[in-house]
This record gives C-alpha cells, structure tokens and sequence, in this order.
C-alpha cells in the first residue's frame, strides 16, 4: 500500500512531465533569468528558463528531491559551526535574500561605527529596522514626551516596571550625535529575545528575571504591523495578541496592575490612565478590549503555529492555493523536536530526525504547488521549540518560505537572530 510520501512523489514526477511540453520555445523567458530557482508547475510550464537546459544534465532530473544525507537539504546535528551550516544552505537553495542582506545599511559601516543615521526619523527607523512604524507608535512617544521630556524611555519604569526600548531609543537618539556602535550593538537583534520570530518587534522590556516584553507583530515587513503582543521568556514561545495599537495594550498592563498594587500606587496607575485615554480620544486612537483583536486574528490566520498567534498567507479562496496543513499534529511534532534535542549522541540524532526530514520534503512539495504556507509554519514551529540544532533546517525553510511570500527582510533578521541567538532573561526556563 503506497505511502502518503510515495503518493506525493509519484504526483510530483507526473506534474514535471507535463510541465517539459514540445513548445517551451514558444513560452515568454521568465522576468527573473538566471536567478529564478521556483519550481511550480504553473511557472515552469508557463515561462521558459534556458539557463536550466543549459546547466542541468540530461539524465539528471530537475526536480530531484533533497536526499535524506542532507547533500541538498541539509539538517545537520548542530555540533558542526553554524557558519558552516549556513554556507551549505546557501548553496543547495541560491535564494534572492542573499542580495538583500548585503544592502542592509548595517553591513556598511567602517570599523565599529554604524553608517550615518538619515536626519527624518522615520527613514532612520526603516533603514536600522528594515520596516516602518505604524502612526500609533509616533503618536505614543509624542504621548510620552508630553508628561517627561527628559528620560522619557523610563517614564513608566517606576510605575509599571517597563522601558521603552527598540525604535523607541532610536527615535529619542535621532537627530542627536551619540559615540559609534558596536556591531553586537545592531538594531535588528538588540532586544531580540530567545524565541522572537522575524515578524516580532521588541518597543518594551519589563521585568528582565523573566523577559516579558511587548512588540509589534507583523505578517509582512511592507505591512504596518497586525497587532501589538507580548511575550514572557521564560515562560515559552508563546505570543500572545493584547490590541491593535500600543494605547490600548499599555491601557491593559495598566488594569492588570491596579488590581494588585497598594492603594497609592494605584492612584498613580489611575493618573496615568486618564492620560492616556485623553490623549487617545483626542488623537482618534480606539481603546479596545483584548478580546476583540483576539477574534479578528482568529479568523485571519491559516494555522496557529506554536506561538499560538497564528500566521497570515495570501489563500486563493477559490482553489485554496497557497497553504496546506503539515501532515503532523502540532503534538507529534513538538515529540520529534524533542527526540532530536535529546538525543545522545549523533547517531540517534541523525536517526531521529528522519521524520522531521519527511516533513521537510512534504514543504518542498507544497512549495512547488504554491502552497507556501506550510513551509512558513513548519520553520516558525522549529524556531519556536528552540534548539541550535534546527537552526539550518530554520534558515532553510523560512529562506524559501520568505522569498515566495516577497517577505525577505524577515529573512535577514532571522539569519542575524540565529547567529547571535541568545536568552535575555535572566532567570532559566
């Protein structure tokens, strides 16, 4: 009896066959040349790409799966050097995102000093941060700078225990010359926490024993982001939505607060508060329950992953073309991730991750049939778990994912976050 896999390869070696039809002179060239690695079958069989013919071999099949040796593929044991790692994946997948990474303005600068910071703060902030910050933001740090002028990072650090941190020192610095950084120093993982995906924005830090923080969490880098969420380091992966702006989310830390504070302390809280609201009621700024935001991501998100708050692919509503279920529950997979985190030694290591290599090529599948989607979710739940030794198979997997999604300065945050991938709170998990 054939095997999901076997049935999956056999469909996969028909659609190639159908895309090598008699007229491929007659097909458009592909606007990408030279650089265009897809493998769909809608886009094989509707352009034409010379530069396969001419590189690949006869014999040798355009579509050859990545074997389970890791020679295309690679998921190695994470005792190799991850800059090893990286070269190897590089090489099997020559994806567009290397191109970007290197106009990345932080890779320019001479020595350990960072390139000139533009003047207009928000260029400043897309060009450090690779995104641009919502109207929200702005409108809070003119909030902020309202009641403190000076220091105004730590104007809720005595009553709440929360510093402004991210885009946020930035904006406080721009416009005023400050000592050259170090590289470790890059905006993009400064306050970058252990399990933080690409799409997560660190612009507060809370109690640092635990590194709770509060972010921005967008599904595309060229879109303004879909909530403000927070996470607690040592608690997990797990994000969790609050609002839709950081007005309402800080109005929220600070109901929270009142609850368990003394009576003078509360009456701070309670000041606070009502600035907060009338600044947002004369800005137009909706104060909403948490549990509003929480039902609208609910019915955008394809999947949930394992940090919970879902993520967002273009689906065809009529084909449904564009994301895929993994063919594993999400509790199975947590069970091989830790089989393989666990293993003692190489050899079982190498043995346990067979099945996750199975479900890597189930992605490559998806991905030739423009299912993207489940390449993002199976490379987020990796990153999620944790563990050093997913982090090729990460750099794999969202590589491809964020190239086909046109998402790829994720993806050079990604590859800064897992070479200097570290926990900032200071108490274990």
């Amino acid at each position: 009896m054939d095997t999901k896999l076997e049935r999956a390869k056999r469909k996969r070696v028909e659609r190639d066959e159908e895309c090598s039809d008699d007229n491929s002179e007659q097909k458009p060239l592909c606007k990408y040349g030279e650089k265009c690695y897809q493998k769909n079958s809608y886009h094989l069989k509707k352009f034409r790409h010379p530069h396969r013919d001419r590189d690949v071999k006869p014999e040798e099949d355009l579509h050859q799966e990545p074997d389970k040796s890791g020679e295309n593929l690679p998921f190695s044991s994470g005792l190799t050097d991850i800059k090893e790692r990286e070269k190897v994946d590089s090489g099997s997948n020559p994806l567009l995102i290397t191109e970007h990474e290197n106009d990345y303005p932080g890779n320019k600068g001479n020595g350990n000093e960072w390139p000139p910071s533009p003047l207009d703060a928000k260029e400043n902030i897309k060009q450090k941060y690779l995104v641009e910050m919502p109207d929200d933001f702005y409108q809070f740090w003119a909030f902020c700078q309202s009641i403190r002028q000076q220091n105004t990072s730590e104007l809720f650090k005595d009553s709440l225990g929360l510093k402004l941190v991210g885009p946020f020192e930035l904006l406080d610095q721009n416009g005023k010359e400050g000592k050259p950084k170090d590289k470790s120093d890059s905006p993009l993982t400064q306050w970058r926490f252990y399990y933080d995906p690409p799409e997560f924005q660190t612009v507060m830090v809370g109690d640092l024993n635990e590194g709770y923080h509060i972010g921005y969490f967008r599904d595309a880098p060229n879109e303004m982001p879909a909530f403000v969420g927070s996470n607690t380091e040592s608690e997990g992966c797990v994000l969790t939505p609050m609002s839709e702006n950081l007005f309402s989310a800080l109005s929220q830390v600070i109901s929270l607060s009142m609850k368990r504070v003394d009576p003078f302390k509360k009456s701070q809280l309670m000041i606070i508060k009502k600035q907060l609201d009338d600044w947002a009621s004369k800005t137009g700024i909706l104060i909403e329950p948490q549990s509003q935001i929480l039902k609208k991501r609910k019915k955008e998100m394809v999947a949930k992953t394992f940090y919970e708050c879902g993520i967002v692919v273009p689906v065809d509503k009529k084909t449904s073309v564009g994301y895929r279920k993994i063919p594993e529950t999400s509790a199975n997979i947590k069970k091989i991730c830790k089989k393989i985190v666990e293993s003692p030694n190489l050899s079982e290591q190498e043995k346990n991750s067979d099945t996750l290599q199975e479900l890597v090529t189930y992605v490559q599948y998806a991905n030739d049939e423009s299912d993207y989607g489940m390449g993002l979710e199976l490379g987020l739940d990796l990153l999620a778990f944790g563990g050093e030794v997913f982090h090729p198979t990460i750099l794999h997997l969202l590589g491809v994912a964020y190239e086909l999604l046109e998402r790829k300065e994720f993806f050079v945050i990604l590859k800064a976050h897992l070479n200097n991938r570290r926990r900032l709170a200071t108490t274990n998990t």
